[in-house]
């Protein structure tokens, strides 16, 4: 659990650099095209995971590889969908004030690195630890905190909408 609260971190700090120099106006558009991205993923993208595997009668401590990578699959597809269709659809780049567009664009960057890493912890959380590859009982205090966290802002978004939707959210549930 170490190197996975060290990858969060990483993730982070990667996010945070990516898009401190986007501006306010691609930084929101990439928000909003990493929760509808992430949502895409997790309730399309899992099921289709499944789907794959279900012929092959592959049992949960094999088959969370593939759903990982269904899922990461289908949240860099729809992301970069999303992403060339709102580049092509408004040519014009939004223009601030500049003092709040200096203001304005990194803190949602920042709102940006948060989201991404919270999808990342979200989809650790939910595929191979729930799958019994990683314990998350072994850990220290600080590091079930760290990931309670890293996960949170997603596991929010996903709850708010799988719970009025009747969208099952448990994809490998502990026995």
């Amino acid at each position: 659990m170490l190197y996975l609260t060290i990858l969060l971190g990483g993730v982070f700090f990667a996010g945070m650099a990516m898009t401190i120099n986007e501006g306010l106006w691609n930084n929101t558009v990439l928000l909003f095209c990493i929760i509808l991205g992430g949502l895409f993923a997790m309730l399309g993208g899992v099921p289709r995971g499944l789907y794959i595997i279900d012929p092959a009668g592959v049992s949960n401590e094999t088959a969370w590889p593939c759903v990982f990578a269904v899922v990461w699959g289908v949240f860099v597809v729809s992301v970069t969908i999303m992403r060339v269709l709102f580049e092509k659809s408004s040519r014009t780049r939004v223009k601030f004030v500049p003092p709040l567009e200096k203001a304005a664009g990194p803190l949602m960057g920042l709102f940006v690195a948060v989201m991404f890493t919270s999808f990342a912890a979200y989809t650790m959380e939910r595929i191979p630890i729930n799958a019994g590859e990683w314990e998350m009982s072994e850990a220290a205090d600080w590091q079930k905190t760290a990931f309670t966290y890293a996960r949170a802002p997603f596991h929010n978004v996903v709850k708010r909408f799988a719970e009025p939707e009747g969208v099952q959210t448990e994809f490998f549930p502990k026995s």
